[in-house]
């Protein structure tokens, strides 16, 4: 069953430009574009890809420049990703993505931690402070759409004088801000995005040791050949005191699979942490 739903949104820009009405209205027509963007990239994200969303500017208004605008969700299934469907929720969604890029302070997280039960990822920062966010949160601000549309409607306007700029519903009391000292926080980041990892125990054949500080084994798993680290520092004494290893050997270890989301695409990492035992041929 498909359903229509509406809410109400607002821009809002505030400083020394609004007040002197200086601000240029091809920059404001950008702005409205970049934030019609970034809101059909959280409206895919929160619903699914079947469902589309009407922007309309429904006014100007205030002492600040402000621009509200009524969204309208169409397509709308009981089986949404994000949520109930509420229009709530989209808004949330929307302003968590800025709140994230906030936290993250324009730079790579140090570590995302999935709870798979509730969807939510603990997100540390590079400063070592961390926040949760829900895992569609941080596929907004991975999206490159996403993040181009935040640097034309947030970063650009901060760095021409204004002070602030909102983004909030009246309706529900949801809303975020970001101040000019924010504005680099929002520039385009080739940002990364663990999605999952596992530990296993099993055995690899060595096709191609390495025996230098950094490099990687080759190694096989009786299905496919693979490069991994191996970070095992009893091990890696081992070798540095020149026991044998070599090519058809069997190890048994415990293996890290780490997948991770990059714009380039998904990356799969295995790090050998323990090297349990070790067999000549």
């Amino acid at each position: 069953m498909q359903m229509i739903t509406e809410d109400k949104l607002s821009l809002e820009y505030y400083g020394s430009p609004v007040e002197n009405g200086h601000l240029k209205a091809r920059d404001v027509a950008r702005y409205i574009l970049a934030l019609d963007d970034f809101m059909n990239v959280v409206t895919k994200e929160a619903y699914g890809n079947d469902v589309s969303l009407s922007m309309d500017v429904s006014g100007f208004r205030g002492q600040s420049f402000d621009v509200d605008f009524v969204l309208q969700v169409v397509g709308l299934a009981s089986n949404t990703i994000f949520c109930t469907g509420s229009p709530k929720d989209l808004i949330t969604l929307a302003t968590d993505s800025i709140k994230a890029c906030i936290h993250l302070a324009g730079k790579q997280p140090e570590s995302c931690d999935n709870d798979c039960d509730n969807n939510s990822v603990s997100v540390k920062n590079a400063f070592g402070d961390t926040q949760v966010f829900h895992i569609q949160t941080l596929n907004v601000i991975s999206d490159p759409k996403a993040s181009i549309s935040l640097d034309t409607f947030i970063r650009e306007p901060l760095t021409k004088g204004l002070s602030t700029v909102k983004l909030k519903s009246s309706q529900f009391n949801v809303e975020t801000e970001a101040s000019s000292n924010d504005a680099d926080f929002f520039k385009p980041l080739d940002f990364e995005l663990p999605l999952s990892k596992n530990m296993i125990t099993t055995g690899l054949t060595i096709e191609s040791p390495s025996f230098k500080d950094g490099n990687k084994w080759k190694l096989y798993d009786g299905q496919s050949s693979f490069y991994a680290e191996i970070t095992d520092k009893s091990f890696l004494d081992k070798v540095d005191k020149g026991e044998r290893f070599g090519k058809g050997d069997l190890l048994i270890v415990d293996m890290n699979i780490i997948q991770t989301k990059t714009p380039q695409g998904l990356r799969v990492e295995k790090i050998i942490t323990e090297v349990k035992d070790h067999k000549e041929p």
